[in-house]
């Protein structure tokens, strides 16, 4: 990618997720997946170069993607995507968006993969970093404007502080820099508690995640675009690496 294609924006939550990435492979011990280094670069149908997917593993950590894709000058798709291994009662880290010159899409959770009635309390214990900065952004701050998701099923999934907006500014970018970081520092506290699921909570996490994961991947309105620009068979790929 030119460097004259490349945004402010788009410098920003780049050097956001790398030092994300740095963080978690430094305190988790993530080591790089080989079946996943074809996508260190991804290129489109025409042969260029235009982002790439990096994936970590880890003793509590089942997957650690970092993805991007540059689909045309000033338009950049980003994903941060945290599994733990379903043993582990940690929920999972998102850190994602679509920049765009007109004004940006950008969104964080701690995705629980659990019933949210019956542990609220683990949200009152756990999400407290998530949860006065959620608020902050959702009703303390005059400049964003932050919303659920206009999708039914990611309002489903979601955590309680699920914080998303649309048309963000390019100098509001900054800002969400820093809100995925008070998330990822509950999401750390909770990966060095590590709290072990029973038996039958773990094949409920992980069935959870399985329809999640589908679920998301085939109500995706923009997923036509996606295999537009690189194929099926490159999209799968794509998706095996930082969804499933």
């Amino acid at each position: 990618m030119e460097t004259a294609e490349v945004t402010d924006a788009q410098i920003q939550i780049g050097e956001c997720c790398e030092e994300i990435e740095a963080q978690v492979i430094s305190r988790l011990g993530l080591k790089p997946v080989p079946e996943y280094q074809s996508l260190s670069s991804i290129k489109n149908l025409q042969g260029r170069a235009t982002g790439y997917a990096r994936v970590y593993r880890g003793e509590v950590i089942e997957k650690a993607a970092f993805l991007t894709l540059n689909f045309m000058p000033g338009m950049c798709y980003f994903n941060v995507h945290l599994i733990p291994r379903a043993c582990y009662r940690i929920p999972r880290f998102s850190f994602e968006g679509m920049l765009t010159p007109q004004g940006s899409q950008i969104s964080m959770d701690l995705y629980p993969d659990m019933d949210i009635m019956l542990n609220l309390e683990y949200f009152r214990s756990h999400y407290k970093r998530a949860a006065d900065t959620y608020t902050r952004a959702r009703f303390d701050s005059s400049a964003l404007v932050t919303e659920p998701s206009r999708m039914l099923h990611m309002r489903a999934f979601a955590s309680p502080y699920m914080l998303l907006a649309y048309g963000v500014k390019e100098a509001q970018v900054a800002e969400f820099c820093g809100y995925a970081q008070a998330y990822l520092q509950d999401w750390m506290d909770l990966c060095s508690a590590s709290q072990i699921c029973s038996e039958g909570e773990v094949e409920d996490r992980i069935r959870r995640r399985e329809l999640i994961m589908r679920t998301i991947i085939e109500c995706d309105p923009d997923r036509e675009k996606v295999v537009m620009l690189y194929g099926e068979a490159v999209t799968e790929q794509i998706e095996q690496a930082t969804m499933l």
